[in-house]
């Protein structure tokens, strides 16, 4: 079992078009910890809203070189409804994953989401000391001062 705070040791990324396309996270940003474990598949989200109207079309994660197996990407309702999902291909050893849905995903102004996927074999990127008070990429803000959630 990871020593790590789970609800923290995530690194995703989701590109939302309100006025500009943004992201939460640059492609040189890089997690502390690039091979975190649990024992089992592990689902790790981040909350956030946008200030505005939008959409979402797609979403990155960081991958370490043991972090296998097909991933999958969840774009969730704060309610738990699945609004839409992606299976990454074509990916990388490791770095940046990035994968985008078959059609952008309407999001409304000052409602809470939840972006996710899924980690197969339990290996994820984190940092179990992130500052999520320093995260915002206006519009797109982290909801709640610990917006990181998990599902085994």
């Amino acid at each position: 079992m990871t020593v790590y705070n789970r609800a923290t040791a995530i690194f995703l990324t989701l590109c939302a078009e309100a006025t500009a396309q943004t992201s939460f996270w640059t492609t040189s940003s890089v997690p502390n910890t690039k091979e975190a474990y649990d024992t089992q598949s592990v689902t790790l989200g981040l909350k956030f809203y946008s200030d505005v109207s939008g959409s979402i079309t797609g979403m990155r994660f960081y991958k370490g070189s043991r972090n296998t197996g097909t991933h999958v990407g969840t774009l969730w309702s704060s309610s738990g409804a699945k609004l839409a999902s992606v299976t990454f291909s074509g990916e990388a050893s490791s770095g940046w994953q990035q994968a985008n849905f078959s059609s952008p995903v309407n999001i409304a102004a000052n409602t809470t989401y939840v972006i996710a996927y899924t980690a197969p074999y339990g290996y994820y990127a984190g940092d179990q000391y992130y500052s999520w008070t320093r995260l915002s990429a206006t519009p797109l803000h982290v909801s709640g001062s610990s917006p990181g959630v998990y599902r085994y």
